[in-house]
Formats: C-alpha cells, structure tokens, sequence
C-alpha cells in the first residue's frame, strides 16, 4: 500500500493517452491573431511581428493536432493564400512578415513536402553565408535548388554563426540561393554532390541599394513564466531587480524562503544552489554572503527546479535554483554597462559591466561587476530559562557592515570544426567584509524583571571570502546535432579568513565594572579545493527516442582551522586548546546515470532515469584525534511524463534524492559568537533521503496549479537550545526521524490588456515533524502560504511601472517559530538613447514591514528574536546596451553538487 497513490495517478495519468481526451483548435471566420496564438500554445513557440502587421487580418483555417502535423506544415496551410510569411530564428521563436509585392523581403516558407520521407543517399551539404565585410551573417534564409530547373529542394536558415547545413540529399547538381533582410539575393555557381557530401565556398552577400526602414520587433518576456518543469524569473529587464542584491532578489521568488541563511522552496530545505549551472558548494552562511555581495543588475534570469531529472546530482531535496549571469555571443562586439546607487539607511554603489566579442570561430565573453556595500542592522531578542536555576535576560545588538565585492567572469570558446567545439571558463568573487557590533546583554531579577547585572560586548570583525574556478569543456557532433558527447573538467577552490575580537566588560547593577575585562579572539581559516569531471553522451535512436548516458566523479579536501584564545586588555592572549582546532575532511563521490526519452504517441512524452552514486568520506579531527568515516552507495531513480491536451498540458513527475551533511557541519568544534551564544558542528550527522511526487497541470499558459508531496527521512537541520547552566544558548545540527511536507502551488499569468501584464503566485504547504529532540517527542503539524502578486504597467512606449505585494504566513520549523511578514516594492523604468539605455527608479518595502521575528522554544528555554535590516530601500540605475542584445552560451559545468555544501 505504500505507493498505492502513485500508481493509481500514473494509471490515470497514461489512460489520458487515449485519442479520445485531445481537442481541436477548430475556426470558422477568426482573426489570425488568434489563430496565431492558439498555435504557439499548442505548439509551445513564440512569435514575433511588427506592431499592427495582424490587425483586421482573418482567416478560415482549421487544424487538428490529433494528425500530428509539424509546426511548418500548419504555417504553410496558414499563410498559403496570404501576403504573410514567417521564417525560424532559433530554438522556438518564429518571426511573421508581411511579403511586398516586388518581393524585396521574399523569404521562402520552408518546404513541407520535405518532411516526407524519401528513399535518398545519406549526402551533406554545408557550407557558411557572409556579409559585404566578409563577417558572417547570421541567420540568412537559404535554398536548396536543383541546377536543372532551379527547382526548390529544400530550404533552411544559417545558425548564428553563418552557417547552413542540408542533410540526406540525393547525388545530383545544384546550386545555393540565400536570401537576406538588406542584403542583395545571391546564388552560388552550380556543384556536383557526390555520396560522400560537400562543404561549399562562402556565399557573400553584398548590401542592397533599397535600404529597408527600421523594422523593430519587440518581444517583452514575462517577469514570472511557468513552465511545466520549471518556474523562471526573468529580472534582466525588471524595474525591482535594479539597485538590490541576488540574495534579496530570492526574496520575491515564487514559493521561496530564506530564514536564517536557509534557503527553503515549497516549503523544503536542503536547495542546491547553482550560479550559470554551476553548483556553489559552500554554507548556507557562506552561500548567504556570496548572493549578497552579487548584484541583481548582473542577471539574466532564475530557474526554480522543483523536480530535477537523474541526469542532475542527486543532492538537494529541496530542488535547483539555478541564477544565470547576463553573457554574450552574437557576432562582433557588445556589451552592457550598469551603475546604480541605492540608499536605505546607508549608500550602496554597484557598478558591472557586460563584454563579448566573437568573430568567425573564436567567441569572448566576460562580466564583471562591483559593489560597495554599507548597511545598518538592529537585533532584540529576550530569553527566559526555567530549571535548577532561573534565568531572564534581553540582548540589544547594533550592528554597522561595510563589505566590497568583486566578481569576475571571462571565457572563449573556439569552434575547431563543424563536429568539434572546446572552451575554458575561470571565475573569481571575492568579498572583503568589516563588521563592527555592540551587544549590551541585560540581566534580571526572574520575578520582579529589575535589572540585576549586565554585558557590554564589542566585536571587530575581519572577514575575506576568496572562490577560484576554472572550468574545461569540449563538444563532440556525430554527424547528427542531437548526437553528441560533451566533457566538462572543473577546478573550484574556496578561501576564507574570518578573524574577530571581542571585548567584553561585566557590570553590576550599578553600572560598576565587577570582573576585568575580557578579550576574545575567535578566528577561522578555510581552506576548500574541489575537483570534478563528467561525462555525458546523448544518443538519438529515433526521431522521438533518445538516450542520455552520463559518469560524473569528484573529489573534495576541506581544511579548516578554528582558534580560540582569551585574555585580558592588555592583550595577553592564551590559546584555549578546548575550542581550538584543525578539521581535515575528504569525500569522494562517484556516480552514473541513464535516461530514457520518448513519445507515447502523438501528444505524450516519457522520460524515465536512474542514477546511482557511492561516496566515501573520511574526517579526522587533528586537534584532538578523533576520525570517523563512512562510505555507502545508493540509486536514485526518477519519471516524468507530460500530455498535452488541446492547449493545455499535464504532467507527472517522480525522484528520489539525497542530502548530504556540509563539510563543516560535521566538524564538532565551536564557533563562538559572544558569551552567550555559540554554534557547534556534528560529526555523527547522517545523510538524509527524500521521495517526491508532483502532478501539475497548465491551463493556456496562464494558470498552473500544481500539487506535491515529499517525505524525508533522516531530515536534518539546526536548532537552539541550552548550553550550560549559566544562560548560554547554542546552536547544533542534528538528525531528525520524519519530515512531509504537501504542497499546493498556483500561478496565473495573463495580460489583461495591452498595457497591464497581471502575475500572481501562491504556494500553500502543509507540514509534519515527527521526531524526538531533546528530552521530549513532537508530532507538529502546521499549515502555512506564501502570496505573491506582481502588476506590470506600460504608461507609454518609452515608461513602465511595477508594484510588487509579498506576503508570507507564520511558520514552524522545528522549535523555531517564524511570525508572518508582508511587503509592497514598487519602481518606474524610463527608455532613453532610442532605446538602447534605461533609467530606473525603485523602493522596496515601501512600509517597512518586512522583519525576521519569531520564538525559539526548547525545553527550559524561551528565546524571542527581532532582526530589523535597511529593508525600505530607494535606488537609481542607468542601464545601457551596445551593440546586439547578449545572450550567452550555456555552460553545463561538472561540478552539480560539491560547491554548495563548503563551509
């Protein structure tokens, strides 16, 4: 009975398959708009035309999807009887354009009797299209004739690098016509194709003497877009993304949050989080620093991956947070320059700039971006301890941080031959952070709440984060471009060096020092070096069929040395041999996987996987001689299967994933923070294992709902509790017996005119701890929500508006209860330079509302926290883009699970 429910829903699920349940998109007289967008639902494209080029425009065309026609079969029959043609830009854009009578624009539909499936010799033809500079010019429409009546075979389009490519072509003679918006239509001279396949001259298109007027297709990306495996947030062009961190970007992502450094999505921990695919195996303190010294302005977008495939690592029960940086690769050179200034109760600068430049094989891309960073915090927080001996106290906390940040990223790759590409990748953030705090600790009488006694704790703190990568990868085409092999080789390295002094003064309740004061130096050096190869192999065994083979091996060396030493004023330091110590840690993983992926069918794909690791670990505390190691091996299989229905689709998803210990979670030696309060690691911590399933459905790409649950066993996690007998509190991480959670999530997306883009998200959880922690047993069920409701407002063509509304409900987790906290941002994005710049003006937390609060409860201890930051904030940035817009080669890096789990 224990996976009754995911068998009786797969069962539902495939009997969907059945003919019988798909619907037609079916006309009478419409308006070709709408037919238009009935078909990029249907067909999951986009596209784009000018302003108008549809209006007043209808037509009488039907079509069935039950017949399983290809997207350019439909817009063939569509625009035969019309002046309307369209051509294939890339991946699933499509561009729609009127054809003069003169046929200066004449682009030629491609010929759908080609898709037809003939009886031909297995012969080539390539060749590369350039401009009247000789560079190469992208996507050109090219033909295929014969020589003997220029009769059309075939035709297709130049990728983005110029080049063309005609499969399964009879021996015979021919010739080439490319064709090109500015450009004279150009023939090549007759050629002779043999069995073995042809690689022609370059074609070089001189520029016309009718220069066309500007043709501006716009096609504005949706600030939240649901996908059936996927939430994006596209933040290039938003107004809320200028002048704020990554960090707090995450804030007013769907269904994500981030309470005490912890990254939770749908209600589940244990987030792996990934910067340009890349995994950043550090603390979740660690990763906390990292996002906030990166600035919004510097991204592209974020993927949220609730359910991620085998052929992902299998760490992170929680799923995928994919950032991607703003990069480049068109042709020439381009770029974007950035600055922005943000104040709250002190400035921020952020500064960042975008370079790329490719030319014929070779392409350059980099970014770098710059922020200087000054920020006001308050902390509150009263304990009450009950026991032998009762104990009441407050803790008043201000605290003033001022961090620079750097971040670098430059990469090339070079396109060996039309089979071979290989690239290197190298990376570097580094972060300098001074923080200065006073905490004035005041005790008091447990009955009558009179002062009694105080601390007066001053920190300095010195702090440098450094991350090192280097990354190596190669492409390898065989013959088909869905053949492929891919190898990725990379180096991380991770520094950090955190040194603070603390200086401590003991009154009484005469304000009269009673003891001499102390200083404590707390100081941690980190050490991290990761290493990654992966290998993965895609090997097409029909048109609708495929398989995914992928090894992956990493090995990971953490060292990390804690020392602890007190003293006097004078400065008279002694080493604390008790707190002091040096942690060597070594784990080596080594996994594979296999993919399976196919159609049921016209209507319905099925991807099936397993994957399996081993990992090996070993710790040795040097200090004082304790080791321990583990090694075990484990499979992690998934399913996902998807329908469509009409316009509509569902879809079906299963996994089974792992969460592993941080590095330095197991390390059992303390981190001191002040007197009364310190964290602690532990070696004993197991790995924990989740199952989840999600059933999703979306309805004309404007409403989602999708429902999920997952259970974990072993779960593991941070608590406080009490230390000692004097007051002390601590922070420890343990493994906890059973974790569900279920999971409602709802996404509507619709422009509701022309001018008003309307996006609204809410995830409603439902949660259950089952456990025994300390000397009691829970069985803690809650419900909580997250609402998050975006408008975006077009005033005119050149001026925009957004206002954002977030509200997040009360939550437990574990013995930690978070209170419920709400906030509206709202910003107006100006176009100048004719477009090519932007200037934004935003505030976020318009009410100052948006404050971490909440209880820490454990036997004898009740402790509330209130953390207030600069969250009202207001910025302005000026934007501006030369050249092509950027967009980026993706880099599939190996390193998917080690990076985020350094401390």
């Amino acid at each position: 009975m224990k996976y009754l429910t995911f068998f009786i829903a797969l069962i539902c699920f495939i009997h969907l398959s059945d003919s019988s349940y798909a619907t037609q998109i079916s006309v009478n007289e419409r308006p070709v708009k709408e037919i238009i967008d009935k078909i990029a639902h249907q067909y999951h494209i986009n596209f784009m035309y000018q302003d108008g080029l549809l209006t007043g425009k209808t037509t009488t065309f039907e079509i069935d999807p039950v017949v399983g026609q290809n997207i350019e079969q439909v817009l063939g029959q569509l625009f035969k009887q019309s002046d309307l043609s369209f051509y294939h830009v890339e991946n699933s854009n499509y561009i729609i354009f009127t054809r003069s009578k003169k046929e200066v624009l004449q682009l030629p539909v491609r010929d759908v009797s080609s898709t037809v499936k003939d009886t031909i010799q297995p012969a080539t033809v390539t060749g590369f299209v350039y401009d009247h500079a000789k560079k190469t010019l992208a996507y050109s429409s090219v033909q295929l004739l014969k020589a003997k009546d220029t009769s059309l075979v075939k035709s297709s389009l130049c990728d983005s690098t110029g080049k063309y490519t005609f499969k399964n072509i009879a021996p015979g003679n021919y010739l080439i016509k490319v064709f090109q918006m500015g450009y004279k239509t150009t023939s090549s001279n007759i050629f002779a194709l043999a069995s073995a396949g042809v690689r022609l001259p370059p074609i070089l298109l001189p520029l016309s003497s009718k220069q066309l007027n500007e043709v501006r297709v716009v096609a504005k990306k949706q600030f939240i877009e649901r996908k059936i495996d996927r939430t994006i947030m596209n933040v290039d062009n938003s107004i809320l993304a200028s002048g704020g961190s990554v960090n707090e970007l995450l804030e007013i992502a769907p269904g994500v949050s981030i309470d005490n450094e912890q990254i939770s999505m749908k209600g589940k921990q244990g987030v792996i989080v990934m910067i340009d695919d890349k995994p950043v195996k550090l603390s979740a303190a660690e990763i906390s620093t990292l996002l906030q010294s990166m600035p919004a302005n510097s991204i592209d977008k974020i993927e949220l991956i609730t359910n991620p495939s085998s052929k992902y690592d299998a760490e992170g029960k929680g799923g995928i947070i994919n950032i991607k940086t703003k990069k480049g690769s068109n042709p020439g050179f381009n770029g974007t320059v950035t600055t922005g200034f943000t104040v709250g109760v002190r400035p921020r600068f952020t500064e960042s700039i975008t370079l790329n430049f490719k030319a014929k094989k070779l392409n350059i891309f980099s970014n770098y971006s710059f922020q200087h960073n000054l920020q006001t915090s308050t902390f509150l927080s009263d304990k009450i301890i009950t026991g032998p001996e009762n104990i009441k106290y407050n803790q008043h906390e201000i605290a003033h941080n001022r961090s620079i940040s750097n971040n670098v990223r430059l990469g090339a790759d070079y396109t060996v031959n039309d089979n071979n590409t290989i690239g290197i990748l190298g990376t570097l953030n580094n972060n300098t952070n001074r923080s200065d705090f006073t905490q004035n600790t005041l005790f008091k009488d447990f009955n009558s709440s009179q002062p009694d006694s105080s601390l007066s704790s001053l920190n300095n703190g010195r702090a440098s984060y450094n991350t090192y990568g280097l990354n190596i990868n190669a492409k390898h085409i065989f013959g088909a471009d869905d053949h492929v092999i891919l190898f990725n080789a990379d180096y991380t390295a991770y520094q950090s060096s955190n040194p603070n002094t603390f200086i401590n003064s003991y009154f009484n309740k005469e304000e009269i020092l009673n003891r001499p004061q102390e200083k404590v130096l707390n100081a941690s050096d980190i050490d991290i070096r990761v290493y990654t190869a992966k290998l993965d192999y895609i090997y097409p065994i029909s048109k609708n069929a495929k398989f995914e083979i992928g090894a992956k091996t990493a090995y990971t060396h953490s060292n990390s040395n804690i020392l602890f030493q007190n003293g006097d004023i004078q400065g008279n330091l002694i080493t604390d041999l008790n707190r002091s110590n040096t942690f060597d840690y070594k784990e080596y993983i080594n996994a594979a996987y296999l993919n399976y992926i196919t159609k049921l069918g016209q209507l319905t794909n099925l991807q099936i996987g397993i994957r399996g690791e081993q990992t090996n670990y070993k710790g040795n505390s040097i200090t004082s001689g304790a080791k321990f190691d583990r090694i075990y091996f484990q499979l992690f299989p998934s399913l996902f299967l998807l329908r469509d229905i009409g316009e509509d689709q569902i879809s079906l998803s299963y996994s089974r994933r792992i969460g592993r210990p941080g590095y330095e979670d197991l390390n059992p030696f303390i981190d001191y923070s002040s007197p009364y309060f310190y964290t602690q690691g532990n070696p004993l911590l197991q790995p924990e294992t989740t199952h989840s399933i999600e059933f999703s459905y979306l309805f004309k790409k404007d409403l989602s709902i999708g429902i999920s649950y997952s259970k974990t066993k072993n779960y593991f996690n941070y608590f406080t509790s009490l230390a000692d007998s004097t007051g002390a509190t601590k922070q420890t991480i343990d493994n906890f017996k059973d974790y569900n959670t279920l999971n409602l999530s709802i996404s509507y997306n619709k422009r509701v005119s022309s001018w008003w883009n309307l996006t609204a998200n809410g995830d409603f959880f439902y949660e259950r701890y089952k456990t025994p922690i300390l000397d009691t047993y829970i069985d803690l069920k809650q419900g909580a929500y997250n609402l998050n409701l975006l408008n975006s407002i077009e005033l005119n063509p050149r001026l925009s508006f957004e206002i954002l509304g977030l509200f997040k409900s009360k939550r437990i987790v574990l013995t930690r209860r978070i209170d419920s906290k709400y906030r509206v941002d709202a910003g107006l994005k100006y176009a100048v330079l004719k477009n090519k710049g932007s200037v934004k003006l935003g505030v976020t937390d318009i009410f100052y509302s948006y404050i971490n609060q909440g209880v820490n409860e454990t036997a004898g201890l009740y402790s509330s926290f209130y953390n207030k930051n600069e969250n009202r904030r207001f910025s302005l940035s000026f934007n501006y883009k030369f050249g092509s817009k950027p967009t980026a080669p993706k880099k599939d890096l190996s390193n998917q699970a080690e990076l985020d789990r350094l401390k």
